[in-house]
Parts: C-alpha cells; sequence; structure tokens
C-alpha cells in the first residue's frame, strides 16, 4: 500500500495532468494536517512541509495520504499506531490497532472500529465497535486528535486539481514591488 505525502500528489499531478488519474485510480484516506502527538515523548508537534524549494508555493500544512487498494486475500486494511498495521498513524491519541477498512463487492469500503480502540467518530457520529460502515466521499473519521478524510478516485483527483491550479496560479502572480 502506499502512502504518499499530499504535496508529492499535486507536483506529480502538475507533471501528469491527463496521466495522473490513470496513475491513482483508487479511493484514497488522507490524514490531514494538524497537531501531532509524539508517543514517545508526548510532544505536541505541527505537521510541516519539507524544507525545500517547494515551501514558496505548496500549502502551508501537508498531508499524508493513503492510496486504498483492496486486495481480497489480504484482508481488511487496519489503521493505527502499531508498525504490522497496514497504515502507521504514529500519534499518541490513537490505538495501536484503530479501525480496519474492508473493501465492499461494489467498489466502496466500509469502516469498522476494532475491538478494545479507542473511540472513532465519522463525521461527528460515534462509531460502534465492531459494527462496520459505508463510507462516502468526503467523510471525516476523527481518532483522538487525528483527522482523516475519506475520498473515492474522483473527489482525490479533483481536490488534488483544485490545489495545484491553486499553486499554479499563485506562481503566475508577479511578487509585490519592494
Amino acid at each position: 500500500m502506499r502512502a504518499l505525502l499530499l504535496s508529492l500528489l499535486i507536483r506529480q499531478h502538475m507533471a501528469l495532468q491527463e496521466k495522473f488519474n490513470a496513475k491513482y485510480p483508487h479511493a484514497w484516506l488522507v490524514w490531514e494536517a494538524g497537531a501531532w502527538n509524539v508517543p514517545e515523548e508526548q510532544n505536541v508537534a505541527a505537521t510541516r512541509l519539507p524544507m525545500m524549494d517547494l515551501r514558496d508555493c505548496l500549502p502551508a500544512g501537508d498531508a499524508l495520504c493513503f492510496e486504498l487498494m483492496g486486495v481480497a486475500d489480504r484482508g481488511p486494511l487496519k489503521l493505527g499506531r502499531a508498525s504490522h498495521n497496514t497504515f502507521v498513524v504514529n500519534d499518541a491519541t490513537v490505538s495501536r490497532e484503530q479501525f480496519a477498512l474492508h473493501p465492499t463487492p461494489e467498489g466502496g469500503w466500509k469502516v469498522e472500529r476494532l475491538a478494545q480502540s479507542r473511540p472513532v467518530t465519522v463525521n461527528g457520529e460515534p462509531l460502534e465497535a465492531e459494527q462496520p460502515r459505508l463510507l462516502s466521499t468526503g467523510d471525516e473519521l476523527k481518532v483522538g486528535d487525528v483527522r482523516l478524510t475519506f475520498h473515492d478516485a474522483p473527489s482525490f483527483h479533483a481536490r488534488i486539481g483544485r490545489i495545484a491550479a491553486q499553486v499554479l496560479a499563485q506562481a503566475a502572480t508577479p511578487p509585490p514591488p519592494r
């Protein structure tokens, strides 16, 4: 499973243009920018863009994007703090095994909070343990201080496209005179 920074995907979208959709045809779960509670030291730090030439033209916060590819023989895609999960979210407010994502035969995704995990909300509504719920585009999952947004492929491509267009427009604007 791929986990890519939003900033990298924006750059790829600008470079690949129409080929971007073919390269990334799956649904995505996006770990939105925000506070990050580092487990070992119990520190809180803000997620930031890598310090490179991109810092002048990309959004102020970055996000980690998990590509959702359902493979029936692998079982569900699990998310949690432990390293054996499919998607690792190393945040002190996330359980070692938080929730599982299950592909549906129709091409959608269900989320299931795992037993003994910390609370999970979907669009502000509590998700009961072991009670799978179908995800819709734009659904926000909240686990402790971590916010994740579910996107089907078309809505993810639209989001990347909007940000790429903003970056290009900003780059085309001349700097103010000194």
